[in-house]
């Protein structure tokens, strides 16, 4: 399972690099039309189209970034008073939600998309798709993620019920 998670640890880099790129993007879009705005009197009527498009695209790709870590919030404090076959259970049922989650997302935003396919965003004349597919790839990655490590949870928690086992 480690051979997996770390194969997926390569897609996971090229989306950090693609998140901090769509920052790039988002800041020098943003600066330039504060500035065509406000110095030159000439707005970017498709900044904000822009803008809003790839702060989705990051949104989701950080969702599953997120459920490849593990680090999605919790309430650790109450989450270290359990027992450690509890806190083994919760782990499972947490990657195991998430991964519903995962292809909820997927199925739903497929639907979304196909829906709004054919509309076009007004300033750009871009396929309204290209804000509500990221909903599906999104939620591709994040159940796949989430699956992996709903994998490693029940494969480490097997060994150690066999260790305990044997003792």
């Amino acid at each position: 399972m480690s051979k997996v998670k770390g194969s997926l640890r390569y897609l996971v880099k090229l989306e950090q690099w693609i998140c901090c790129v769509f920052l790039v993007i988002m800041l020098a879009v943003c600066f330039g039309a504060v500035v065509m705005r406000y110095v030159f009197s000439k707005p970017l009527v498709w900044s904000e189209e822009i803008i809003l498009t790839i702060l989705i695209w990051f949104g989701f790709l950080c969702i599953s970034i997120g459920a490849y870590g593990d680090t999605h919030i919790a309430i650790e404090g109450v989450y270290n008073l359990f027992p450690s076959a509890v806190r083994r259970a919760c782990d499972i049922l947490r990657n195991l939600l998430l991964t519903v989650f995962g292809c909820l997302m997927v199925y739903f935003g497929w639907q979304v998309f196909k829906i709004n396919l054919m509309k076009r965003l007004p300033a750009t004349h871009l396929s309204q798709g290209v804000q509500y597919f990221p909903i599906v790839f999104g939620g591709i990655l994040t159940a796949l993620y989430s699956a992996v490590n709903l994998l490693e949870y029940l494969i480490r928690n097997q060994e150690k019920n066999e260790e305990e086992g044997h003792e």
